[in-house]
């Protein structure tokens, strides 16, 4: 493809996720964006297959390098021999939320549109559905620990579903709220004190 290609499918991106923004995905129109962008209707075509595909284009590049770094820190937490492997996991676990809010806040366009404005699109309740996938590898990780804790009958997926809603509420409470990179990472290492001292108590260890 060419500059001239190049250069209109970034001048339609730019003026979408604006009007994504500004009216959320159901209150934008595709003459609108192309309008905007100084495209026609049928060019817009020549680059996406529809304003689903149109918001998709936008925000999966940011999502799929979340998930890549989702899944090197969730593998790297299945390597437990003792208790103390438990404990070592669990503090690098909240210390990672460090790396996530960074990220985060690096794409906080990107973030916010999805959380703001990504009703009526398969990213809708991109918070919630990222918490359940939270909760189903913090399950895995309980069930893991079970051998080495003390207090193994208190391990239940209300714990796990828990923890996760914490951990993914750190992640993303901060750029909702308009704090800054540095305050959201300062309150996200408190909460992760005040869980570390409260699970290392509860499971025994």
């Amino acid at each position: 493809m060419g500059y001239d290609y190049d250069q209109t499918h970034d001048r339609i991106l730019k003026s979408a996720k604006d009007h994504f923004t500004e009216k959320g995905f159901s209150g934008a129109s595709i003459r609108q964006i192309c309008k905007d962008a100084g495209v026609t209707n049928g060019a817009f075509y020549a680059h996406f297959d529809s304003k689903e595909d149109l918001f998709s284009k936008l925000v999966e590049p940011v999502l799929s390098e979340m998930q890549n770094l989702y899944n090197d820190e969730s593998q790297s937490y299945m390597e437990i021999h003792s208790a103390n492997d438990i404990k070592n996991i669990m503090r690098q676990s909240f210390a990672s939320n460090r790396l996530f809010i960074h990220y985060v806040y690096e794409n906080a366009d990107i973030f916010k549109l999805l959380i703001k404005s990504g009703s009526g699109t398969e990213f809708e309740d991109f918070v919630g559905k990222f918490a359940k996938e939270e909760a189903v590898n913090t399950e895995k990780f309980l069930e893991k620990c079970s051998q080495f804790i003390g207090n193994r009958s208190k391990l239940s997926k209300g714990l796990a579903k828990r923890i996760s809603a914490l951990i993914v509420s750190a992640l993303f409470d901060g750029l909702l709220e308009d704090k800054t990179e540095a305050e959201a990472i300062r309150e996200a290492d408190l909460a992760s004190e005040f869980c570390l001292a409260g699970l290392e108590h509860f499971l025994g260890i």
